[in-house]
Formats: structure tokens, C-alpha cells, sequence
């Protein structure tokens, strides 16, 4: 995919703001790509330093890794953000929807769907860390490769969340907590060219599970109690969230803050889900007129966003990018019957938890 005039001027302008002096740019295409930004130009001046880079790029055919590239070391910066939709044929968000929600529109209408104006910048720049914070949960084979298990997200500098049901399997002893990775950054183009194998993360072994809540039993077939959450709070070996997203001088990865005040899903108002649907790289979804409902003691809320296989342990974001929900399940209450919702555990009983507990101050 090569690039037009108006383009490398815009382009030009988001890496400008984005790396601003020429010891980041020279890390930055160290760091990514393996290259001497002085065997590309000799020039110090910025305007001059970003032109080469982007003639280099777009001449020997890696221009699009340098934009996914750069967005990556500055995932809040909205120059670069805006500019990798517009460069794209399919942008980037576009591409990760599911095919039905894509149809039903694109960023302008998910703006247009709130009664209240938003600010576009401040949004862009969220979804860009919390793209780095999302986490694809996996077990490691005898085979040497790894299943995707579910999803899962930081809530603290060392500290992941998912569901119980995708660790299951370690909590009993089935499998083993070393053979679990947590792979941050896992993504992909829009084209299917993955650019981001990620960085991976173990548990802390010996002190790998902070807290936990059940599931209720399948054969049950009803809704969940109080105490039947399915959440599990994981620490860390490391503190990805205290380490930076790309080379020096990039931001630190940081981590979703968990919400102070409970929520009120309206019905029919938006529900975004940053997911590994399939175990695939990180993509969104979004409903602008998703929540159905809460169940009766709220700890189900359910909606209409896609989901798949893998998305278990999901983040669930309201339009500001505020937290509401864990990801679950979708409607197995019924056998033989097409699924009428997908399901959450409202982050508002999951907090209630674990006060409750005396568990926050571990996180």
C-alpha cells in the first residue's frame, strides 16, 4: 500500500508530535524495527528527519508497520490514531468489529448515539491505552505452541482480572500456573499481516491467585448468586503495567482503574468490549444501543455487543471508556434456542466483593 502526497504531509506531522526529538526517533526504529535511523538520513532537523523515515518506509514497502509501529510506542497520541483510520482503506477499528456490527456503522455514529457531546481527542487517546492493557490468556503445550483460553486486563501495576472459568483448569491443579502466559500488544493489521507477537507475562508463582469467585454449576441452568461472580484476580511476575510499551521514552502500559461508584445501564445505550474473540489479536466491538438489562440482584447485566469463544474475561467500557463490566457467557440459559444476549458480571458487585473481603488494598 503506498502513500499519496497529502498523506506523507500528515503523516509527517503525527510522527513529529509524536516522538518530537531525534533521540526518540532513533530509538523508536531501533527498537521496532532493527534499523539505524543514520544509515536511512543524516538529517537532525525533524521536519526533514520524518520525511526520509516515511520515503524509506514507503520506497522498500514496511510503511505500514511504521505507522502500527509508532502507534504502538505512542498508543495516546491522537495525530497518529486518526491518521492510521484515514490511511487504511479498512481502518483499523472498522477491521476489528464483527462483521455485524461493522454494517451498523463507524466512530462518527458511535458520537452521535449519546444525547451529550464527547471529546474525540480524550477518547481517542483512552482507547489507546487500554488497547495496551488488554491481555490474551494462554496455556503453553507440550508442543511448544499456545491455546488462547480467554481474555483478561490490568487493574493494577501487577495485577490482572479475568474470568474463573478460564483459569479453572490451573486453580484445580489440571494444568499448571507456570504454563500460563498473559500476552500483551497481541495485533494485528487490517490486511491479516500480524506486525505484534506481544510481550508475555507469567503468573507469580506461589502467590499467583489474589482472589476469586465461582461460577454458577451448568446444569443449574439459572442465574448467578452474590458470591457467584466468575472472576479471578491474578498477580503478576513483573509489573507490566509499570513498564513502557515500546522503547525509551514511550508511556508506561498502566492499567484500567476499577470504578468507584456503581453503574446504571440504561437500556439501549452503548456497550464497547475490547476483546481476543478466537483467541485472535485484539479487536472491538461495540452495540450503540446494547444494554438490555440487570437480573434482579445484580450480578448479570446483560447486552446485545458480539462476542466469541475466548472472550471470556473481557473489559466492558461504557462510551466514556469507564469500566462497567467482566465478559462471561452468552445466553446458555436455554437449550436449542438461538442467543438472545450476552452476559456480564457488573464491575460494581465484583468491587463490593472484595471490600467486603478487605481484598482492594492487595490490588
Amino acid at each position: 500500500m503506498g502513500i499519496s502526497g497529502s498523506q506523507h504531509e500528515k503523516l509527517s506531522i503525527a510522527l513529529r508530535d509524536a516522538f518530537q526529538t531525534p533521540q526518540r526517533f532513533l530509538q523508536f526504529v531501533k527498537f521496532r524495527f532493527d534499523k539505524n535511523l543514520y544509515d536511512i538520513t543524516i538529517a537532525e532537523d525533524l521536519q526533514e528527519l520524518a520525511f526520509d523515515l516515511i520515503r524509506e518506509a514507503d520506497s522498500y514497502g514496511w510503511i505500514e508497520e511504521l505507522i502500527i509501529g509508532a502507534r504502538q510506542s505512542n498508543p495516546k497520541n491522537a495525530k497518529l490514531f486518526a491518521f492510521s483510520q484515514e490511511f487504511f482503506s479498512n481502518p483499523y477499528i472498522a477491521n476489528s468489529l464483527p462483521p455485524e456490527l461493522a454494517k451498523r456503522g463507524s466512530l462518527e455514529k458511535i458520537i452521535r448515539a449519546k444525547n451529550s457531546f464527547i471529546n474525540v481527542t480524550q477518547w481517542r487517546e483512552k482507547l489507546g491505552a487500554i488497547e495496551a492493557q488488554v491481555c490474551r490468556v494462554e496455556v503453553k503445550q507440550s508442543s511448544g505452541r499456545y491455546r488462547p483460553l480467554g481474555t483478561g486486563f490490568l487493574i493494577g501495576a501487577d495485577v490482572a482480572i479475568t474470568n474463573y472459568h478460564v483459569i479453572e483448569s490451573v486453580h484445580k491443579g489440571n494444568i499448571a500456573p507456570e504454563d500460563i502466559i498473559l500476552r500483551f500488544d497481541y495485533k494485528q493489521l487490517g490486511d491479516g499481516i500480524t506486525v505484534n507477537s506481544g510481550k508475555e507475562y507469567e503468573l507469580l508463582l506461589g502467590d499467583w491467585l489474589i482472589d476469586y469467585s465461582l461460577y454458577p454449576p451448568d446444569e443449574e441452568k439459572r442465574e448467578p448468586k452474590e458470591n457467584e461472580l466468575d472472576y479471578a484476580i491474578l498477580r503478576i511476575d513483573g509489573e507490566p503495567g509499570n513498564q513502557l510499551v515500546g522503547e525509551r521514552g514511550s508511556p508506561k502500559r498502566g492499567w484500567i482503574e476499577l470504578p468507584k461508584n456503581d453503574y446504571n445501564f440504561l437500556a439501549d445505550t452503548p456497550l464497547f468490549i475490547v476483546q481476543h474473540p478466537q483467541g485472535t489479536p485484539l479487536k472491538l466491538a461495540f452495540d450503540t444501543e446494547s444494554i438490555i438489562g440487570l437480573n434482579s440482584n445484580k450480578t448479570v447485566v446483560k447486552y446485545r455487543t458480539n462476542t466469541e469463544p475466548g472472550s471470556s474475561g473481557s473489559p466492558c467500557f461504557n462510551i466514556d471508556w469507564e469500566l462497567v463490566a467482566l465478559h462471561h457467557s452468552g445466553d446458555t440459559l436455554y437449550e436449542n434456542k438461538t442467543p438472545q444476549f450476552n452476559a456480564g458480571t457488573p464491575f460494581s458487585a465484583i468491587v463490593s466483593r472484595l471490600r467486603e473481603q478487605n481484598k482492594l488494598a492487595n490490588l
